[in-house]
């Protein structure tokens, strides 16, 4: 009996035990809350106002509670006046914050649609552009800097100064002759005299080179673009941002390339190669920053040519992203006659050379979005020769705004 009335307690306790644990675990976790609707709320300022070419910044007032705020879509857009008369919405922007240009003086009606899940909000501003009274042309006609690689085709500009240089260049510019970049690195920058718009799923501007026609073949050149984000006239070291053409990418491209030009000791005597061609084949000597040298051959055909810039010291360097060009030899290996290759988009000198600034990136390969730019960059990215036809260089012709309006004053 005593054992039965002990066994009877144990059982009882360890009941009492449990339940309260189980009491206890309920208090531990309360009644789960409903999940909260998330919530949409934004305002515009009712009006804006800038001057023509220049930007001026919309920044709405967008409040998300219960939601994701990085999940928001927006969707800024203008009334225009089609060719037919008919009014509709243009799509300018697709970002939280607005940087509005306009090429021409005007009040605009711009709408912000923001959109969270199936929550939608909307709102309007007026921006009123302003006149410059400044009279703006569409292409880059303001010389910014020149420095162009070795080529065969510098004899006509052997200048004593840079200054000299430069004088000629501006002058060709002007007149619309094509300035000589020289091989890998040769440059030109140039400056609009207006911001060109980063116009909304358009290309924006174009790059004019030479472009490969029968025997005569040339290199594709790179781009790098500027906005004048402080207004002070000048490209600075910060401003500028690469386009990441349709080569940008890919394993054969080297970032951050830098190579050093040797200037030729003029008493030295010439190097013959064993082809016919190859009237010294160490003419130039090159080194970059990958441990590599070697030497630019000098041709016979261009023999009596200067390649090197003469008002450039003993030695220079030039720097970009190097980018590989298909070279081939098709003249049984007598280095006679090349097939040179071209890039899809992206560049200059190639079929269709416009751009697209929001292919531009950063130095860490990071799309960035600019309103527009000012300044433009062109180099050439590929160090190529071409046996007998000597090496594969390029011209600059020049850059323009694709979008500039027909009557801009």
């Amino acid at each position: 009996m005593k054992k039965y009335l002990k066994h009877s307690l144990f059982l009882a306790a360890i009941g009492t035990f449990y339940c309260c644990s189980n009491d206890d675990s309920k208090q531990e976790n309360p009644d789960t809350q409903p999940v909260k609707e998330a919530t949409l709320s934004l305002k515009l300022a009712s009006d804006f106002t800038v001057s023509r070419y220049n930007a001026v910044t919309v920044e709405p007032e967008v409040l998300i509670e219960y939601g994701d705020a990085e999940l928001a879509k927006y969707k800024w857009t203008v009334k225009v006046t089609g060719a037919n008369g008919a009014v509709k919405d243009s799509v300018i922007g697709d970002t939280k914050t607005l940087q509005f240009i306009a090429p021409k003086a005007a009040s605009y009606t711009v709408d912000l649609a923001v959109t969270l899940g199936k929550l939608v909000k909307q709102a309007s501003t007026k921006v009123t552009v302003a006149e410059t009274g400044k009279t703006y042309t569409s292409k880059a006609l303001s010389l910014i800097d020149y420095l162009p690689a070795p080529a065969f085709n510098f004899d006509s500009f052997s200048f004593a100064t840079k200054t000299e240089a430069l004088e000629r260049v501006q002058s060709d510019l002007t007149e619309g002759n094509a300035v000589p970049l020289g091989t890998f690195g040769g440059f030109i920058i140039t400056a609009f005299d207006h911001t060109v718009i980063n116009a909304y799923g358009k290309r924006d501007f174009t790059v004019l080179m030479n472009e490969n026609s029968g025997s005569t073949k040339f290199s594709p050149a790179s781009i790098y673009v500027a906005y004048d984000a402080n207004k002070n006239g000048i490209a600075d070291e910060n401003e500028w941002y690469e386009i990441a053409g349709s080569e940008y990418h890919k394993s054969t491209t080297v970032k951050n390339y830098e190579i050093t030009y040797h200037k030729p000791d003029a008493a030295k005597a010439a190097v013959p190669g064993t082809k016919d061609w190859q009237f010294d084949k160490e003419y130039i000597k090159w080194t970059d920053n990958k441990n590599a040298s070697a030497f630019i051959t000098r041709t016979k055909k261009w023999r009596r040519y200067n390649y090197y810039p003469q008002w450039m010291g003993e030695s220079y360097t030039l720097k970009g992203t190097k980018v590989y060009l298909p070279v081939k030899d098709v003249s049984d290996g007598d280095g006679t006659t090349y097939n040179i290759g071209t890039f899809e988009w992206g560049y200059g000198g190639i079929k269709d050379p416009s751009i697209d600034i929001s292919w531009a990136v950063d130095n860490n390969g990071k799309k960035v979005h600019l309103p527009g730019i000012d300044f433009v960059k062109v180099y050439v990215s590929s160090y190529a020769e071409a046996g007998a036809t000597d090496l594969v260089t390029n011209f600059f012709t020049q850059a323009e705004d694709l979008n500039f309006p027909k009557a801009s004053k």
